[in-house]
């Protein structure tokens, strides 16, 4: 017999569109959460952390940005579908209409991104390929809690890929994240180098 049809996964698009109507001048992390948080497990909550980091952004705001993720990621490696948060973050506001713009500005690509992502290479979004996936956020969220300038880009982009892979059982998508996964990693690499040559020719001049 054929398998039955699964039931249609809501949009990650969609999920994101009360909070451009909301008249609050604020919003906590806690409300945004509540507001996409779904029985299809936490690649929506991953997506919207990871939004903010798309933004070139000073180290100490990226630090600051990393810390839900230092939460998320680890509890993706441990299988939960709903998200705890402590209650300190969910207090963590942001300005609303700073969050607006941004939305409108990535919306337009998300959805046009959410209509080619479909259910492929499931073995990469199962329960062993999760947690791997899972891991790697983990690792991006300690990278990105780093004070290194202007690199929280690339590894946003790994986020991104990696939620929209989980939440759509797209193997494609999370082998789209390990990609930008090795290409921040050999970014991460050049700056390390860059340094150390600066202070070599800092220490030769001294």
């Amino acid at each position: 017999m054929p398998n039955p049809p699964e039931s249609p996964v809501q949009s990650i698009t969609a999920r994101l569109q009360p909070l451009l109507s909301s008249r609050k001048p604020r919003l906590s992390l806690g409300e945004m959460v509540a507001g996409i948080d779904g029985d299809d497990g936490l690649g929506p909550v991953l997506l919207v952390l990871s939004l903010p980091l798309l933004l070139p952004l000073p180290p100490g705001v990226t630090m600051l940005l990393a810390l839900p993720l230092l939460v998320v990621a680890p509890q993706i490696v441990g299988g939960r579908r709903r998200l705890w948060l402590p209650e300190a973050l969910e207090r963590l506001t942001v300005k609303r209409p700073a969050l607006v713009k941004l939305l409108r500005r990535v919306l337009p690509l998300l959805t046009r991104v959410e209509r080619v992502v479909r259910p492929r290479l499931r073995f990469l979004t199962g329960r062993i390929g999760a947690c791997v996936v899972g891991v790697a956020c983990t690792l991006i969220a300690v990278i990105l809690f780093l004070p290194i300038p202007l690199a929280s880009v690339v590894p946003a982009l790994a986020l991104a890929a990696f939620s929209l892979g989980l939440t759509r059982k797209d193997g494609v998508f999370v082998l789209v994240g390990f990609g930008f996964l090795l290409l921040a990693a050999g970014v991460f690499a050049l700056g390390v180098l860059g340094i150390e040559w600066m202070l070599g020719h800092v220490r030769a001049m001294l």
